[in-house]
């Protein structure tokens, strides 16, 4: 998907063009085309039976792909949540102990859950160190614009044509020559909203 941001991009200069905007805004068109994925029609387009990879799978199963990918959704924000406070602190102070930081955030965020005892999740969290320093939070605001995006444009209608050169020419092209909420209110025709995010981790609740 950084490709396609980088040949998408029409911006003037290097240091504003393709994936080089703000934080939030990095990673929609990543979490856009997994909502794709997991479309019935897309599904069944790259799926097939096991004994038979001529035959599409059923409508039954792409509904318990759907069910899958929203599964323990709460408890998955939770453990995003985590990992941003975890970023924030890291970030912020000198002379950190992560391990006994990681130990004591995690009962806070993780509704009691106590991390295993020998383990030290803390030395597992890439973010920290591979260029989103003290900025974790923003993969979760990425998500709520796709999922905004989504919803709005592409949700009756996968292949929308139209609505995919609207998302080219207005949120590709400009990358970071224009601020990004402008650049999405202008592209939704209005300011973003964070109901579809909320709706979908709650559309398959049992």
């Amino acid at each position: 998907m950084l490709l396609v941001q980088q040949i998408c991009n029409r911006a003037s200069f290097a240091r504003i063009s393709g994936v080089l905007v703000d934080p939030d805004f990095v990673e929609i068109p990543a979490h856009l085309l997994e909502n794709w994925c997991y479309q019935s029609s897309s599904l069944k387009l790259i799926s097939g039976f096991h004994q038979d990879i001529t035959k599409p799978i059923k409508d039954d199963l792409c509904e318990s792909i759907k069910k899958w990918r929203a599964s323990f959704s709460a408890l998955k924000l939770k453990q995003e949540i985590l990992y941003c406070l975890f970023d924030q602190i890291i970030h912020s102070a000198d002379n950190i102990d992560i391990q006994e930081l990681f130990k004591h955030l995690h009962p806070k965020e993780m509704l009691g859950l106590q991390v295993l005892e020998g383990t030290n999740p803390a030395s597992c969290f890439p973010s920290s160190v591979i260029g989103y320093e003290a900025a974790c939070y923003s993969r979760i605001w990425s998500q709520v614009f796709a999922a905004d995006i989504f919803a709005s444009k592409f949700c009756n209608d996968v292949s929308n044509q139209h609505a995919g050169m609207q998302f080219r020419n207005k949120v590709l092209a400009p990358g970071g020559a224009k601020d990004s909420i402008e650049v999405l209110s202008d592209f939704l025709g209005r300011e973003p909203s964070i109901q579809a995010y909320v709706e979908n981790k709650a559309k398959y609740i049992l």
